[in-house]
């Protein structure tokens, strides 16, 4: 449980605390905690399941410092996220946090001085271009067709070069941009503008940097374990054009200094077969779960993106207000009623036309799952009308 902080004011953190509280007081009453089905973290079920097929090398040393720069093969890592060993350097940290805190901190060096969030979006961004001093404006996704589409061309978003931040899978929803969208941020890039592309949870094969990676002001964010929600034992690291490596490198030391343990062994997984042959059964583990939400998704009122790809997906009920999601009396409610717990879509930032929404996580199976996401949408949906 964190700490009661009365002097910080982070809405999406008070949003988590005022859920964990709801949570407590169920468990309490109850006995028992409720269902999150909306949960970073694997269920233990799920874990215990995927467990034997996960096989970690050993290290070398667990004494000795290891810094990006140390990392001996580094051009493997970025040839298999889609980049060129030429052409793209890499900067290895040990979370997709730090590597946010590094980029913004490369874009103030290159005096830039606003950023263009596209939304839905990780909730610490907004939190950081203010320590960094750095404008921050928002724009949204619109959610049409199973999928989400760039504002259109003609907007006036457009028209002055800045610097555009996404999610690639949409943060949440596990949707994918569109060719089309790509070709346009692709024109964008030739235009003057640069692209970060936060790619924590793409899927292998995924990424972005494979269509754009040639342009110098395109960066991208991975980190390959996320995307099979092994949160534990990760890495992350930043592609760009190799002339930034020299800078990112020095600031690395301010920021986070060496890598520990979990990013080192994340980064040698990362390149064996296991890596690869684990994600394999992953993708099928969670088919499961995915089928139950598309049937549970058929009913009157709530829709989910058929698009979505990943272990995160979205439900949507369009005609229910998003303010929901702040709502402790709703949430209480919905606690109480279903023994199950919700991270509502509006503390990413989805567009209005979503609705109330909440994400669902996959890879949280068991017997609870498919019940618990039953009472959930029938109570949500008797909230209509």
């Amino acid at each position: 449980m964190r700490h009661v902080s009365e002097s910080t004011n982070l809405p999406e953190i008070e949003c988590i605390e005022m859920l964990e509280d709801i949570e407590d007081s169920y468990a309490k009453r109850f006995g028992t905690a409720p269902f999150n089905i909306s949960h970073w973290d694997a269920s233990e079920e799920f874990e215990k399941e995927m467990l034997g097929h996960l096989e970690m090398p050993a290290l070398a040393s667990l004494v000795s410092y290891r810094f990006s720069y140390q990392i001996a093969k580094p051009d493997p890592v970025i040839i298999k996220l889609g980049g060129v060993a030429d052409l793209h350097g890499g900067l290895f940290t040990p979370s997709t946090t730090t590597s946010i805190l590094c980029v913004l901190n490369w874009l103030k060096s290159q005096r830039k001085k606003r950023i263009l969030a596209m939304c839905p979006s990780y909730f610490s961004l907004a939190h950081a271009c203010r320590s960094f001093g750095l404008a921050l404006n928002r724009a949204y996704l619109k959610r049409s067709n199973g999928g989400f589409m760039l504002p259109p061309e003609n907007s006036r978003i457009w028209r002055e070069p800045s610097v555009l931040w996404l999610t690639n899978p949409v943060y949440g929803a596990g949707v994918y941009l569109s060719r089309t969208d790509v070709l346009f941020i692709d024109d964008l890039l030739k235009s003057g503008w640069t692209v970060i592309a936060d790619e924590c949870l793409a899927l292998p094969g995924q990424e972005l940097i494979r269509m754009l990676g040639e342009h110098k002001h395109f960066v991208s964010i991975c980190s390959p374990h996320k995307s099979v929600c092994v949160n534990g034992v990760k890495f992350s690291v930043i592609l760009f054009n190799r002339k930034h490596l020299a800078h990112l490198e020095r600031w690395a030391d301010v920021w986070y200094g060496g890598l520990g343990c979990s990013s080192s062994l994340a980064i040698i997984h990362f390149l064996s077969a296991n890596f690869d042959a684990y994600q394999s059964i992953f993708m099928r583990s969670i088919a499961t779960q995915r089928k139950i939400v598309e049937q549970l998704c058929i009913k009157p009122y709530v829709e989910m993106d058929t698009e979505a790809k990943g272990h995160f997906v979205s439900c949507y009920f369009p005609t229910l207000s998003t303010r929901l999601g702040n709502s402790r009396a709703f949430l209480e409610k919905l606690v109480d009623s279903t023994g199950g717990s919700v991270i509502s879509g509006n503390r990413s930032r989805f567009g209005r036309e979503c609705g109330f929404s909440f994400r669902v996580n996959l890879a949280r199976s068991g017997p609870r799952f498919r019940p618990t996401l039953t009472r959930i949408i029938e109570q949500v949906t008797s909230c209509v009308g």
